[in-house]
């Protein structure tokens, strides 16, 4: 696999943008990245010997020089994790199946536990934009989510926390004022000595982009690539394509939680809870180990050289994901987290390489939410991964190659004007299947606010029991794209009546009562146009250029 596992490059998955800003007018193009999974420079190594604290200290230069013989090759030492391994650095990105025959000889050292490819992650593309009329994916029928009718229930609880563990968040969003808490930027440098690289650009800090590494700066300042990027380190050769900037994580946390009956833009799944932006995506994607981090902080856990997180999390929302196995690290995250009760709900997006679900992690670990996407009249999207890994869908949507699509059948959200760097706020249609993930933590996110007792058992029956069977004529069975479509109603209506399964004191403390009327026929937005609408497709190994229409 690259030195980034993919969720959102080779994938087959569409995407429109829409703007408020006249100079936006056109479509922007996006690259898939078919190269993109096959090589990676740094290995994940639990040690037998490694003291599970939070202390924990880089392996000394001895074990290192005693593992580089183990796997006849140089190693570097990075730092320890959060979950009692340790991040080592190759002396160059290789392709992923030379990597994972080095980490097979290291798992034979007899003072190792495991050792595998430190593999990089990527956000699965999603569009949703600015005006409630826009957004069918909420009310429709036939391929929406039903959530109008759970708003007559309750509009949701400040109590909630989720985290959005994607590429940051643009934090000044006017759509998402008064619901951020500090979050933290999870990007590490590249390499500790670039000057030991050839042609490297002289920043040891290019994936993160933002000038340091770790900190407590969760905002996203794009992860454009230009030409330059292509020609150095970590960049070059490894299959990273030129794009604009993504805004990935303002979008997902936009159809989570946009402010709503405002009068003005989109409306979020939940009106009150609050988001814990988690950055752990950068240029050209970001490590496994980096997200396991961002996993474990934002679910109170102890990461070695990181204050603990004061806010934890009740869910996890991964848009993103790549080509492979769950990897032990993530595994063992997941399980740790969900372990202690406080996280009811870990949602993942499927992947939009139209394949087999089970061969992308993370939404393949025991213990997630998978969800698959579907479109505006329920059935299955060309681009979602499908299989029995799939929990249950949500509404990806579809945009088509063609000059004359608007983006209508895809799902709207926020967005950011700047090809780079953020300038003015806006919105987007994206489609794909890290667009219909948020949509099941939003639903999460409401459950809790009317049951902050829920399990993660009791959630998970909850959302698959009342899922909304696939229409007559759809591809979509129950063994392909899980239990059936998201209805949030239905969701919520139940939570109201289930008794936890257990006892457990979770930390979750939503409200039961309604927090706020939100209401059925309601519609957020004047319904006036866009003045500019972009439309970007990605597709496997097909990029657009930009156009005017």
């Amino acid at each position: 696999m690259s030195k980034k596992n993919l969720l959102w490059g080779s994938m087959l998955a569409a995407l429109a943008l829409a703007s408020t800003s006249t100079q936006a007018d056109g479509i922007r193009p996006a690259k898939s990245h078919p190269g993109l999974s096959e090589y990676t420079d740094q290995l994940i190594i639990r040690l037998k010997d490694e003291p599970v604290t939070q202390k924990r200290q880089t392996m000394s230069a001895a074990h290192v020089k005693s593992l580089s013989l183990s796997a006849g090759i140089e190693l570097k030492a990075i730092r320890p994790t959060g979950a009692a391994a340790q991040v080592v650095k190759l002396p160059r990105a290789l392709p992923i199946d030379e990597v994972q025959r080095i980490a097979a000889k290291l798992a034979q050292d007899t003072g190792v536990v495991y050792a595998e490819p430190d593999r990089r992650k990527y956000p699965h593309r999603v569009p949703t934009d600015t005006r409630y009329s826009q957004q069918w994916y909420l009310s429709e029928p036939t391929g929406g989510i039903n959530a109008q009718s759970a708003w007559d229930v309750t509009t949701g609880s400040a109590s909630i926390i989720v985290a959005v563990i994607d590429t940051g968040i643009v934090l000044t969003n006017s759509e998402l004022q008064g619901r951020l808490l500090p979050g933290f930027d999870f990007i590490g440098s590249d390499d500790g000595d670039p000057s030991n690289r050839a042609n490297d650009s002289g920043t040891i800090f290019a994936t993160a982009n933002d000038g340091n590494g770790r900190d407590s700066d969760p905002s996203d300042p794009g992860d454009w690539i230009d030409n330059s990027d292509l020609n150095h380190y970590p960049f070059q050769g490894v299959g990273c394509t030129v794009e604009d900037s993504s805004w990935h994580g303002t979008h997902v946390a936009g159809i989570i939680g946009a402010n709503s009956d405002n009068a003005a833009g989109i409306t979020g799944i939940d009106w009150a809870a609050r988001i814990l932006p988690v950055r752990v995506l950068g240029k050209c994607g970001g490590y496994t180990s980096d997200i396991v981090d961002g996993m474990r902080w934002a679910a109170g856990l102890a990461v070695s050289g990181v204050t603990t997180n004061s806010n934890p999390a009740q869910i996890l929302n991964l848009s993103l994901g790549g080509p492979g196995s769950c990897s032990h690290a993530e595994q063992s995250a997941i399980t740790e987290i969900l372990s202690t009760t406080a996280v009811k709900a870990i949602v993942t997006s499927a992947g939009n390489e139209g394949g087999d679900a089970s061969l992308n992690a993370p939404g393949n670990c025991a213990g997630v939410i998978n969800v698959g996407a579907t479109d505006r009249s329920g059935n299955q999207t060309f681009y979602t991964d499908v299989g029995p890994a799939i929990a249950i869908s949500a509404p990806g949507g579809v945009i088509t190659t063609s000059p004359s699509d608007t983006g209508a059948n895809a799902i709207l959200s926020l967005f950011n004007d700047g090809f780079t760097t953020p300038t003015t706020d806006a919105f987007a249609f994206f489609a794909g299947t890290s667009a219909a993930a948020p949509q099941v933590s939003g639903a999460i996110a409401l459950m809790l606010a009317v049951k902050p007792g829920l399990t993660t058992a009791d959630i998970r029956s909850i959302l698959t029991t009342t899922a909304r069977a696939f229409p007559s004529g759809s591809a979509c069975t129950t063994a392909t794209c899980g239990a059936g479509i998201l209805d949030v109603s239905a969701a919520v209506h139940k939570a109201v009546i289930t008794t936890p399964s257990t006892s457990s004191s979770s930390g979750s403390s939503g409200s039961s009562s309604d927090d706020g009327g939100g209401g059925g026929g309601c519609t957020i937005g004047n319904g006036t146009s866009d003045a500019g609408l972009m439309l970007l497709m990605l597709a496997a190994l097909v990029g657009l250029g930009r156009r005017k229409r």
